[in-house]
């Protein structure tokens, strides 16, 4: 499946799992967890987790793109 962090804020995008010491270091990777919300604006609310850590987050993207990711998401099936 395709990831989610191109569309993630950039300390979410470019931030690291929390780990014990002498463990490796991931950065986030951010899959769509299947929770949606429609908001004002034409905006989409996507609910997205970490694969590394569950780290749980919401952020928004346009109908439009939303869209896209879905197409994208269906032929990877």
């Amino acid at each position: 499946m395709a990831t989610l962090n191109c569309i993630m804020s950039e300390d979410l995008r470019e931030g690291f799992c929390v780990r014990e010491e002498k463990q490796p270091k991931n950065k986030h990777t951010w899959l769509p967890s299947g929770q949606t919300r429609a908001i004002v604006g034409d905006q989409i609310a996507l609910e997205c987790y970490c694969k590394h850590c569950n780290l749980r987050e919401w952020t928004q993207t346009s109908r439009f793109e939303f869209e896209m990711l879905q197409d994208y998401w269906s032929e990877l099936r």
